[in-house]
Order: C-alpha cells, then structure tokens, then sequence
C-alpha cells in the first residue's frame, strides 16, 4: 500500500525562474507523489504574496535563469532550508531556452537532443552548486521551456522538439477555447491534470517530452 508523503515530515524547497514554473511543479508533485503543496516551500522567487497578488503578476518578473545561477552559486537559501530536519531535497528549475547565455551550448537536434542538453545543463548548475551533493537535487530541466510541458496535456504531438512551445501552447489552448494570461493562477488551472495520479497512465505526457520524463523519474528515483 502507498504511504502518502503527507504523513511524514518533509518538506521540499524549490528554486524556479519564475512563479508560474513552480505552480507547474507543484502540480507534478501532487501527481506523482501526493505531495501536497504546503509541503513545497519557495525559496527563489520567493511567494512572499497571496493569491490576489499572484493572480494579477503579468509576468514572472521575480526571477530568471539569472536569479537561479545566483542562488546555487550563493547558496544562502540553499544551505539554510537543507540544514532544517525534514527538509532533504531542492528543486532546481531552469529552461533551456537560453541555455547560450549561461553558458551551455546546444548540441545538434537529433533523437537525443534533449537528454544531452539535460545532462549538460546539470553538469553546469552542479558547477554552479559547488560541492553540494547532487543526492540533494532535484533537477527539472525544462527543454525548451515549462509551456512544453504543459503542451503534453493538450496535444499528442511531441512538444520536445516545439521551436516555440509558449506560441503553440497558447494556438492549442485557443483551439480548444481556453484562454489564460501568464499568471502563477492560470498556470495551476492549465496545469492541473498533472496534480492527478491518472494523467500518467491516460495520457501520453511522459511519451511526448524527454525532459518531463526524465524529471519524473528523478522524482520517483529520489523522493
């Protein structure tokens, strides 16, 4: 019989690039582990606002890759969370949509494009973590972006190799008459099917994006 997590306290600390990844996550974790999302703390960008405020956020001005090479370089939040009784993993987020600017080049676009795009991208944050055993990590590598993700949900196509997964998100979503705006609100509402343990079975989710698999099962791996 599965023990939910609930009964049990751990808590799991995320550094993200902006708020609406980490409702995405949120959202996985419920599903995949039945983690509950008080059990899920911010520590970059933190949700120092309550839902009225995150609602009207027009976008995720609080953080970025930048934000989170700060945090694991620093690991001032890091370090602080980890050292609490309980508290045993963090979730790293980072798109690869700009992985250039930080410093990972993207290797040529074939069958395992995203699998060593993911894996050099690892290798750079733990660079960036300095020691920090990877034991501890939670690696969600978003390629190219959380939107690709989420698009798994919607569509039966793999969104992996999506050259603009934020444009074709929003032309499925409006096919199917569903609007939203980028707000931490409307991506817990287009995300939720992830919070059910039974989207992984019916749907193809895992199937149609490499790196939403392999984040899932680091999950399953760790947790």
């Amino acid at each position: 019989m599965e023990v939910s997590l609930r009964n049990f306290n751990m808590n799991i600390g995320v550094i993200c690039e902006g708020h609406t990844d980490r409702v995405v996550i949120e959202n996985i974790l419920k599903g995949l582990k039945d983690i509950d999302s008080s059990q899920i703390i911010p520590l970059r960008p933190q949700s120092d606002f309550d839902e009225t405020d995150l609602a009207a956020m027009p976008v995720d001005s609080f953080g970025g890759w930048g934000a989170v090479k700060e945090e694991c370089e620093s690991r001032t939040k890091i370090d602080e969370f980890l050292s609490l009784e309980g508290n045993d993993h963090i979730i790293i987020h980072i798109d690869s949509a700009e992985s250039d600017d930080y410093g990972v080049s993207k290797p040529v676009k074939n069958t395992t494009y995203s699998r060593e795009l993911r894996s050099k991208i690892v290798a750079k944050i733990n660079e960036w973590l300095n020691g920090l055993s990877s034991d501890n990590v939670l690696y969600a590598i978003a390629i190219e972006e959380t939107e690709a993700w989420i698009l798994t949900i919607y569509d039966e196509r793999n969104s992996t190799t999506s050259a603009d997964p934020k444009a074709k998100l929003k032309r499925v979503l409006r096919q199917k008459g569903i609007t939203y705006t980028h707000s931490p609100r409307d991506f817990k509402n287009i995300s939720s099917a992830f919070s059910k343990k039974r989207t992984f079975k019916r749907l193809n989710c895992l199937t149609n994006n490499q790196s939403l698999s392999d984040f899932c099962d680091e999950v399953n791996l760790k947790v």
